[in-house]
């Protein structure tokens, strides 16, 4: 199988389609209450592990929740 489809973006960046993510995760801290473990799995089973500013993914799940409404 090969790895995970890529597109690029304007700025050059890389971005993973959803197709290929199996699961998602998150994980809170007490010790790190501004950062995120976001554990990726992706098709294939290699795992990504990102750490990620606690702010910024709570931004995102609001926008997501004023989508859905």
């Amino acid at each position: 199988m090969s790895g995970p489809r890529r597109s690029h973006g304007s700025s050059g960046e890389q971005r993973v389609s959803l197709e290929d993510v199996r699961n998602l995760e998150l994980r809170y801290s007490r010790a790190r209450p501004d950062k995120v473990d976001l554990f990726v799995e992706y098709v294939g089973g290699r795992i990504k592990v990102l750490e990620v500013d606690r702010y910024l993914i709570e931004r995102l799940l609001e926008q997501l929740e004023d989508q859905e409404a």
